[in-house]
């Protein structure tokens, strides 16, 4: 090749270049094969993709809740729950005081409890602080107690509300904590047992709430061309508790339903 040159010296330059590139490259070709190959990792065929998680968020505020409050009040009626003496084991006290009433009949004077839009300056709402829920009950009721009469009273009671997820039942529930009860209208002597039993009609006649039961919280979503359906079901329900609203952060998996 280097005779074909017409000028010896362009053809000596050309033959010492080859001759001085050709031992390098000779020897990286050789390097390149021997060198092990880095091996690469692929996913299995029959490996299933990881499916996303899905999240949902669903906030409620004040306004909202209070305003169905008062659609329950003026469009239903007052919330009422049964007394009973059988939930308390303190005796009722033949000196009750002027507070009595000569009404002896049950009918006439029920043992009940009574939830009311506003009692004593106190109005039935929802208030959302920063990460709890408080809830004044107002309400007012009448005791009937034998031998003696009946005697009525009126307050409310400071509650805090809690929040729980059944994962099972679909289902978002409240708890009504009854943290302290305001009594008027009960004499001294009085005044404990009724707080009690008030208290204990509070604790297991409200309880639990369901907030958002299945129906609201699931969805099926129909897919005719892949020959089925998905359903949304709920894992967790957070609550996440803010100043004037509740926002609730819902993670749902995808289920076949077909």
């Amino acid at each position: 090749m280097c005779k074909r040159r017409k000028s010896p010296l362009s053809s000596f330059i050309l033959c010492l270049g080859i001759s001085l590139c050709f031992p390098a490259w000779a020897q990286a070709q050789t390097q390149n094969k021997t060198r092990p190959r880095q091996a690469t990792q692929t996913p299995a065929a029959n490996a299933s993709p990881a499916v996303p998680a899905a999240e949902a968020t669903i906030t409620l505020n004040e306004p909202f809740l209070n305003a169905l409050l008062e659609a329950m009040f003026t469009r239903l009626g007052a919330p009422s729950f049964p007394l009973s003496l059988a939930s308390t084991k303190e005796p009722v006290s033949a000196s009750v005081g002027p507070g009595v009433n000569a009404l002896s009949a049950t009918s006439q004077c029920p043992s009940v409890v009574v939830l009311e839009r506003e009692m004593s300056g106190v109005k039935t709402a929802v208030h959302f602080e920063q990460g709890r829920i408080v809830a004044p009950l107002a309400f007012s009721g009448s005791y009937s107690v034998m031998l003696l009469g009946c005697m009525r009273f009126q307050g409310w009671a400071e509650t805090v509300i809690n929040l729980d997820f059944n994962r099972e039942r679909q289902v978002l529930s409240a708890r009504v904590d009854v943290q302290d009860i305001h009594l008027n209208g009960i004499p001294t002597l009085a005044n404990g047992v009724v707080v009690n039993l008030v208290q204990n009609s509070l604790d297991s006649r409200i309880n639990p709430v369901e907030i958002l039961q299945a129906a609201q919280l699931t969805a099926r979503l129909p897919i005719t061309a892949a020959g089925g359906a998905l359903r949304l079901r709920a894992r967790e329900v957070r609550p996440e508790i803010l100043p004037g609203s509740l926002r609730l952060h819902i993670n749902y998996e995808f289920v076949s339903d077909k």
